[in-house]
């Protein structure tokens, strides 16, 4: 029997391409990039693991190995877009002033009407059940600068409540807001009175936060809101329909 013997060269070892790498990095952002345009013009249900495969010019391997699943690339995607979101505002280098914080809450509600079913995505995975919190953080994190920011002007100011965690109320301030974005998402409110609920909304946190007259004038202001909104009948009064709401026949307080 002869044996042939292959005589050429050894072959190096193939090695994988490093996740930092600048191809690897210029190809993530090719794919952050297309899904975006796909989110913005067809929303969740137009994004498939195919269709970014063809349209990025990448194999579908390299978007499961990167992302692990379509929702991994929809929250990259939506994480990428509040990175420049923040970017940008904080390159303004604002004096969060009240009236400062009111005109960045209508810059908001603007964008989303700019870029409608991309805004909707980006609010229906901040409501996610799968378990990715650095997305989520990433997602809250314009809505808690902002407040921060106002916050840490008051504080200095002495205008700051002792005795509170006032770090726990401005995490817990990003989650209202996000229930303000989501019912203009739902249809369940338009563009201003997003804009009003928002307002509101904020100023219900800061009120828990300041002291003093600082105080009263922003319960003054809220005032104001709640009146642009529409006064409910009841307002301010008790009352007085407690065994027809513990029956279920409404859940509307009447005096």
């Amino acid at each position: 029997m002869t044996t042939i013997l292959d005589d050429s060269e050894p072959k190096a070892p193939r090695t994988r391409r490093k996740y930092s790498s600048p191809g690897m990095t210029e190809r993530r952002q090719r794919i952050i990039e297309t899904a975006h345009q796909i989110l913005g013009e067809g929303g969740v249900h137009a994004l498939t693991i195919d269709r970014l495969s063809r349209e990025a010019d990448v194999a579908p391997r390299t978007l499961y190995r990167l992302y692990g699943d379509k929702e991994g690339v929809i929250f990259a995607t939506v994480a990428e877009r509040l990175r420049e979101v923040r970017a940008h505002i904080a390159r303004m280098h604002k004096d969060y002033t009240i009236d400062v914080v009111f005109a960045e809450l209508d810059w908001m509600v603007s964008e989303m009407y700019r870029d409608a079913l991309y805004a909707r995505t980006v609010i229906d995975f901040f409501f996610s059940s799968l378990p990715r919190p650095a997305a989520i953080r990433e997602l809250g994190s314009v809505a808690y600068n902002r407040f921060r920011n106002w916050m840490d002007r008051e504080i200095r100011a002495g205008h700051g409540c002792d005795g509170l965690d006032l770090e726990r109320i401005a995490q817990e301030l990003v989650e209202t807001e996000f229930v303000v974005y989501h019912r203009w998402a739902v249809g369940s409110i338009d563009g201003p009175t997003c804009c009003l609920e928002l307002h509101a909304n904020f100023l219900k946190s800061a009120i828990l936060v300041l002291g003093g007259p600082e105080r009263r004038a922003y319960v003054e202001l809220l005032g104001e809101k709640h009146r642009a909104l529409g006064m409910s009948a009841i307002g301010a009064a008790a009352s007085t329909n407690r065994a027809e709401r513990d029956a279920g026949v409404h859940f509307i307080g009447k005096a």
